[in-house]
């Protein structure tokens, strides 16, 4: 069971107003985890490409699937000659490469590597029940993303694959706001954060009976610096830079704020911009004669 999630996103307020100028994002948004307030947005549900994004939902469906069928994340996986072929490979992996279900996860999400995005959904999508006419895996796994993301009522969101990559003219979309809640559920997953918050890890990749360690370092700069400890990064030709993050405050670390800025002229700087402020609106927030109108709200699923 999920329990309620209310985004109470603030339309534009006074008091925080002149903190949204010069905004370097085409769109951004931050939020307060625990109360799901919106502290700060530009255009945040503006619909565009979201790239790499994307692989967040990815590992939730897969993180899932795992809970579900009381699988080990060291299941192995075999990539295939299709996973191969479909965009950057960095790690150079070659068909019939094998690697175990939580190095895949890594690589998807650190290095945002492709190829294990693509095997992961395979693997998985073999395993759910054809539906419809969608008959291969990764199709079949596609759609349960797109479920995943109905249930989580992320109404400008639609996936087209498993990795992001702008392929033809059938394009995935989402929007700053569908991104952040999409974030604020996988936080919530025991494992999720494990898979993101480092600056690099060792994965085992075994070729040929030779298994190898290989170096996975995280694209997000900004992990472990400023209470950073995660999400993704993202870039396409269509998307431009995107970023998804999540920061902590407080010896607890019970303070948690996520934020994502798509198609930003430097995401990393604008992230930490983003937060810094959005740290001060919390702060604003909780005192007296904090503003309680003007609010429209995104109720989450059970």
């Amino acid at each position: 069971m999920r329990s309620n999630i209310a985004l109470s996103l603030f339309s534009w307020l006074i008091w925080t107003g002149s903190m949204m100028a010069g905004r370097a994002a085409e769109s951004s948004i931050v939020v307060d985890v625990q109360s799901g307030i919106v502290l700060l947005s530009e255009n945040p549900d503006e619909k565009r490409q979201v790239a790499s994004l994307t692989k967040v939902a990815t590992i939730l469906v897969a993180l899932k699937w795992l809970d579900e069928n009381k699988a080990t994340d060291e299941v192995e996986i075999v990539v295939s000659g299709e996973a191969v072929s479909g965009g950057v490979n960095p790690f150079k992996f070659k068909e019939g490469d094998r690697l175990s279900f939580r190095s895949a996860m890594l690589a998807a999400m650190m290095a945002s590597d492709n190829t294990s995005a693509y095997a992961i959904a395979e693997f998985v999508g073999s395993r759910l029940r054809t539906e419809g006419s969608e008959s291969g895996a990764v199709s079949r796994f596609v759609t349960k993303m797109n479920r995943e993301a109905t249930a989580l009522r992320l109404s400008d969101t639609r996936f087209v694959n498993p990795h992001g990559l702008d392929e033809g003219s059938d394009l995935g979309v989402s929007t700053a706001a569908d991104m952040a809640m999409l974030a604020i559920e996988a936080i919530k997953h025991p494992q999720f954060l494990s898979l993101c918050r480092e600056s690099e890890a060792t994965i085992q990749v075994t070729r040929g009976g030779t298994e190898r360690d290989m170096i996975v370092k995280n694209t997000n700069e900004l992990v472990g610096s400023r209470g950073i400890d995660g999400v993704k990064t993202g870039t396409t030709r269509r998307s431009g830079p995107c970023l998804m993050a999540t920061a902590v405050s407080g010896f607890s670390g019970s303070e948690r704020l996520v934020s994502v800025v798509l198609n930003a002229e430097d995401r990393f700087r604008e992230t930490v911009l983003l937060l810094n402020q959005g740290w001060e609106v919390h702060r604003k927030s909780k005192g007296e004669g904090a503003p309680e109108a003007n609010r429209r709200l995104l109720i989450a699923p059970k």
